[in-house]
């Protein structure tokens, strides 16, 4: 595979008494569904070569029991993708492990399982009774395991997770979404690296994919020129979604602003000014 094209702008790509409640209380689990940058009313899930391969990858590991990594740069349709795929699993099956801190450790890892599982029993107090009750719950349902934005992973999340999955039986399906760190902290330790199933480089779309994806992908941009659509992704977009969709924003708050239903150069100019 090629790598993907480097863009300058951004880096690679209440209290009141009430009954005793349980040792501990079930967590809302995560709202799974694909989300759309920015909320951009009226865009589209548009089926690109990405969306397929990172579907074949999901349903192919799930299936397999096995461990893969789906990696890139950011914007580029991994997490969208993958959620796109999960959404149409059994929730109860899915187990999230995506953090607000940075930098998550294996204890945080283990609570995180715990919740999403909604054990009815106390949180074990070690390591090792925490591992031995893990070791005992995964198994008896067909869980998979989603750990996104994994470049935010210390190296024994990743042993923790491969020792895990070694000692279950059946095993959980497990996947590692995220950026290149992760992708190279998998493949510097052998014992990782020669667990990995898929391994799916996530790159940015062609000029090819950008002129059939992007007119898909939101109603401003059918029958625009052609030439309009390479100009932002040369000077702009560089073949990511994400940033397709900034100038998707900026060029619906320009048609508003000069009071046209035309995407012409004007507008052009007056979006990319202000990405």
């Amino acid at each position: 595979m090629t790598t993907a094209p480097q863009r300058k702008h951004a880096p690679k790509r209440r209290a009141e008494s009430a009954a005793p409640q349980p040792a501990t209380a079930p967590r809302r689990r995560p709202d799974l569904r694909p989300q759309f940058f920015l909320g951009l009313d009226d865009s589209s899930l548009v089926a690109t070569d990405t969306l397929l391969q990172i579907k074949d990858t999901v349903i192919d590991t799930v299936e397999s029991r096995a461990m893969s990594v789906i990696y890139g740069d950011a914007g580029l349709g991994k997490t969208f993708g993958a959620r796109a795929t999960i959404q149409e699993m059994n929730p109860d099956l899915i187990l999230p492990l995506d953090f607000a801190r940075s930098r998550p450790g294996p204890k945080d890892l283990r609570e995180e399982l715990f919740h999403q599982m909604n054990l009815s029993c106390r949180m074990p107090g070690t390591p090792t009774a925490f591992d031995k009750l893990l070791r005992e719950t995964l198994p008896r349902r067909p869980y998979v395991i989603a750990c996104d934005e994994a470049q935010q992973y210390r190296r024994e999340n990743f042993e923790f997770l491969r020792k895990l999955w070694d000692n279950c039986d059946p095993k959980p399906a497990i996947l590692f979404i995220g950026g290149r760190e992760a992708y190279e902290t998998l493949q510097s330790d052998p014992a990782l690296a020669s667990r990995i199933y898929i391994r799916l480089e996530i790159l940015a779309m062609s000029e090819s994919e950008v002129l059939k994806a992007v007119p898909d992908s939101h109603p401003v941009w059918q029958n625009v020129d052609e030439k309009l659509l390479r100009r932002i992704d040369t000077q702009y977009a560089d073949g990511s979604f994400r940033e397709w969709v900034k100038v998707t924003k900026h060029v619906l708050k320009g048609m508003e602003h000069f009071g046209t239903e035309q995407v012409d150069d004007r507008i052009i100019d007056w979006a990319l000014a202000r990405c």
